[in-house]
Order: C-alpha cells, then structure tokens, then sequence
C-alpha cells in the first residue's frame, strides 16, 4: 500500500508541474507577441502598398509627359508645315529659289533616275484620293489655309431689338453729338484724303449707309497660328500690330488691304515673350520726345515695350534679328494681364490684370524700369484687393478719370489717376451678379460709355449723369466686344460667331456678319476700330484676322 501511495503522490506532482506552466501572465504574454508580429507584418504590406503606388503614379506622370511631349510636337510640325508653305509662297511670288532647295531638286532627280520601278497613279484614278486628302488636311487643322478666302455669309434683319430703357433712346445721343466726321477715302489706296469739305462728307456717308451692306469684308489675315487676342491700328501710318496666344507679336503694312486676292503677310514679327499673349497698346511720334513704340503683355505677368522699323526700312525675306529690339522689360503684375491703355495726352499706361489690380505708369524714353505711380481696384473692408478687373477704358471728356468694370460686381467705378481714388460708382444691377461682367469698355460720344456684357446686353451710361440711359438685347450669347464708328451713327458688336450692326437712328440692326471659326466655345476675340477711317478689324480664336470696311 505503501509503494501505490507514493506513485499517486507524484503523478499529483507532475500534474501540478504542468498546470502552473500555463498561467495568466504567459497567456497575455503569448497575445501581446502574436499582435506584435500581426502588426509587423501590416506595417510591412502598407510599406509594400506605399512603395507600389509611388512607381505607379511615377508610371502614370511618364505616361502624361510623353502625351505632352507628343501634343507638343504635334504642334511643332503644324507650326513647321505652315512656315514651309509661307516660304515656298514667298519664293513663288518672288521668282527666287534658293541654293538649298537647287541641292534638294537634283538630289530628288539623281534618286529618281536610280528608281526604274517607280508608281506614279494615273490622273484619271487619282480623284477618288482627294476626300483623303483634305481628310488628312482637316485633321492637321490646315484647312483654312489651303482653302481661298471666302467672302463673308451677310443677313439682314430689319426687326427692332427688344430694346432700350424709357429714359432716353441711342438716336437722341447721336443727334447731340459733336464729334468730327471721317476723311474721305481713296478710291485705290483705301486712305483718308481731305480734298472735301466735311458737310459733303457727312451727307455722302448717311446716304451711302441706306443701302443694303453698310459693311463689306475687304482681307483676311492667316499667319498667326492660335487665337488672336489683341490688336492696334497706327494712325499715322498704315501698320496693325497683333498679338496672339502663340506668343508672338506681329506688324502688318495693310495698305493694298481692299485687294483680296493679295494675301498681306506680316513684314516683321517679335518673338521674346514666352507666354501667351493678351494684350496690346502703342504709341505715336506725336507724342514728344517719344517715338513709335509698341506694349505688349500676356500670362507672363510683365510688360515690354517695342521699337519697331517701318515695312521699307526691313525686308521681309531677309534676316530680322537686328529688328528685335525690345525697349526694356518689367514684371508689373504677379499674375495674366488682359488690358493695356495708352492715354496719349497725359503719357500714362494702364494695366490690368488677373491679381485684381490695375495699374498706372509713365511712359518714358529710357530704359529704366518705370516706377508705379498708383494701383487701382475692388477693396473689402479690410482694405485689400479682391475682385479682378474685365476691363478698362480712358474718358475723353476728362484725360484724368478712367473706367473700369470687374468681374464679381455690378457697378460701373470712375477712377482719378490725379489722387488714386475712386471718384463715381454706378450701379447697372440690384444684385452683383457674374455672369452680367463687363467685358469691354467703348467711349460713344464725350460723356458716354458703351459696355459689353456676357449676359447678351450692350449698356450705355450717362457719365455726367452718373446713370444708366439705355440697353440694347442682343440675344443670349456674351457680348465679347462693341465699337463704333467715327460719327457715332453705327454700333458693331460682336456676340457668338456673328458681328451685328446696329444703326442708332433707325434703332435696329441692318446687317450681320459671319465671324470666325470656333475653338473651344470661342469665337470672336476682339473688335478694334481705327482712329482715322471707317476700318475695323476682328480678332478670333482660329488665329485670323478680318479687315472690314463700312461705307
């Protein structure tokens, strides 16, 4: 009994051994282990994750670089095809062939001389190839270069507008006006001489504005290869100067413009910016001790001003880098300026600009960097500037006073370039609202001001009386840009793909005018008027430029 008492008592042991093995603390002691490698091992896979999704937005930005640089490139060889062509035109024209293209010729001849089996296909089944060709042509974007320019597609419509406010109508403004008529116009040449008196001039262009197309298209220019923005007609001699989102400045001799079979080609074109371009203004020799002159601005943010040769001081088959001359270059703006104004009676520039300033700068003849005189805009009540300019326009009953309408507020500001403030506000809308913004700014007459909205509406305002007098209904697309003509008696106005003719006595619109191909829901850039005679150009998105003649 003895030997079976001690046997049981040390199994009891050996099990009591084995049961304090498995405790409490070695339980959570296992559990903590166990969340350690399980965290471990999640820290590593979101590493693993971290590492993967980095090569592949590197993938991914290698893909978007490489369509960059194939868009890019793209663009290069449509630049590089239509500067091939204008150079074989060039050369057509001139009679001249010049040495490399002899080399290309007898290298084409000495190849083909080699090549017995060579296919030609014969004339009677290369028609069913031409659909492909202007296929091809079409996708390339060169369409409207190939094809001859056509006139422009004219309607008429003799209905009135739903028109004008109860106050006072557009013909009361334009019988008070005091304003000079325009010079007579050559009948080869297209420019003003003064060899009739101004009472015959003024009969002559009423009678002549009855007839059924007031305004006719005269030329077309093709060169600038995106949309042009901005333009400036020199007014004592005959040179446009465009600028265009392919970042180059152009300079046309317009004087043989009533031909339309001579295609004008630019006789000097300034490339030193490298963005965009928006905005230009010149100057003149009238102004002293400052000669022809040229401002342009664009998404760089800063403003160059040009000196530029007249067309028989350069040739324009020769060498053009000894034109280059770039007066001097400021940074005036951190952000895309749209408008440049000249006052030519003061020697003051205007400049506005997407950093919701505008700003004012003497025009001087030197080199040196211009010091700002006054910086302009919308302020909160914390005295910064909040709302960006649309556009701007200087009064020519008081060189002092500018006008400016901005893009978050309905109101009409009056600004004294004298002490830096604003001296009126008139208010066109109870609310503010964006989508009525102004978007360009025309003097009509000595008091008023035409303004172009984007909610289809042409407004007229009453300076000295600080008011609204008159809105005109234009439909419901943006109204882009409205000039007039020399006596005030017509109104272009520029809305969707068309160009509308309004006459301010009969108070409706006579004529229509097809505009420009469209480009990304833009059409018609800009109207601009020369100062002298009754010629208006418009600027579109598909890089041409439109000559138009009224009457």
């Amino acid at each position: 009994m003895s030997q079976e008492s001690v046997s049981i008592s040390t199994l009891i042991q050996k099990n009591a051994q084995q049961n304090t093995q498995y405790n409490w603390v070695g339980v959570l002691e296992f559990l903590h282990e166990q969340h350690k490698q399980v965290q471990y091992k999640d820290c590593e896979w979101a590493l693993e994750k971290s590492q993967m999704q980095q090569k592949i937005n590197e993938l991914e930005g290698v893909v978007k670089g490489q369509e960059r640089v194939i868009t890019d490139l793209g663009k290069r060889c449509k630049m590089l095809e239509v500067a091939l062509r204008q150079e074989r035109l060039k050369y057509q024209q001139n009679g001249q062939v010049p040495d490399y293209l002899n080399q290309l010729l007898k290298e084409n001849i000495e190849n083909q001389s080699q090549i017995q089996n060579y296919q030609t296909i014969p004339k009677r089944k290369a028609k069913p190839y031409r659909p492909l060709l202007q296929k091809i042509i079409q996708e390339v974007g060169l369409q409207s270069i190939f094809s001859p320019p056509s006139s422009p597609k004219i309607e008429h419509s003799n209905r009135p507008s739903v028109m004008l406010t109860p106050n006072q109508n557009v013909t009361s403004i334009v019988q008070n006006s005091g304003r000079q008529s325009p010079t007579n116009m050559n009948s080869t040449s297209g420019f003003p001489t003064h060899s009739r008196s101004k009472s015959q001039n003024i009969n002559e262009e009423q009678t002549q504005m009855v007839s059924k197309d007031p305004v006719q298209l005269q030329n077309t220019l093709r060169h600038h290869l995106d949309g042009v923005r901005d333009a400036y007609f020199f007014n004592n001699m005959t040179i446009l100067a465009t600028v265009s989102e392919d970042c180059q400045l152009k300079l046309w001799d317009y004087q043989n413009y009533q031909q339309q079979q001579n295609q004008i080609e630019p006789y000097l074109t300034l490339r030193d910016h490298t963005g965009p371009l928006f905005a230009i203004a010149g100057i003149e020799q009238r102004l002293k001790g400052i000669q022809n002159a040229i401002f342009s601005a664009g998404a760089e943010g800063a403003i160059k001003m040009w000196y530029f040769p007249l067309p028989d001081e350069c040739d324009q088959l020769g060498q053009t880098e000894e034109f280059q001359q770039c007066r001097m270059t400021w940074q005036a703006h951190q952000d895309a300026i749209w408008q440049l104004k000249v006052n030519s009676q003061q020697n003051l520039l205007l400049s506005s600009a997407a950093d919701s300033l505008i700003k004012l700068w003497p025009i001087q003849d030197s080199q040196t960097e211009p010091k700002q005189l006054y910086q302009f805009g919308q302020k909160n009540q914390y005295g910064h500037f909040v709302d960006s300019p649309t556009a701007i326009a200087w009064l020519q009953h008081n060189p002092n006073l500018f006008a400016s309408g901005f893009m978050n507020s309905s109101i009409l500001s009056i600004f004294d370039t004298e002490n830096g403030r604003s001296v009126q506000n008139i208010k066109y809308l109870q609310e503010n609202n964006s989508q009525a913004q102004i978007n360009q700014l025309t003097q009509f007459q000595q008091s008023c001001l035409i303004s172009s909205h984007d909610d289809g509406k042409l407004r007229i305002f009453d300076l000295q009386q600080s008011k609204l007098i008159s809105q005109i209904i234009c439909g419901n697309e943006p109204i882009t840009s409205a000039i007039t003509n020399l006596n005030n008696t017509i109104i272009y106005i520029a809305t969707g793909n068309v160009i509308k003719v309004w006459d301010t006595r009969r108070q409706q619109f006579i004529q229509e005018l097809q505009g420009h191909q469209s480009k990304y829901d833009e059409n018609i850039h800009n109207l601009v008027h020369h100062g002298s005679y009754n010629l208006f150009a418009s600027l579109g998105a598909d890089g041409q430029i439109k000559l138009f003649s009224s009457k």
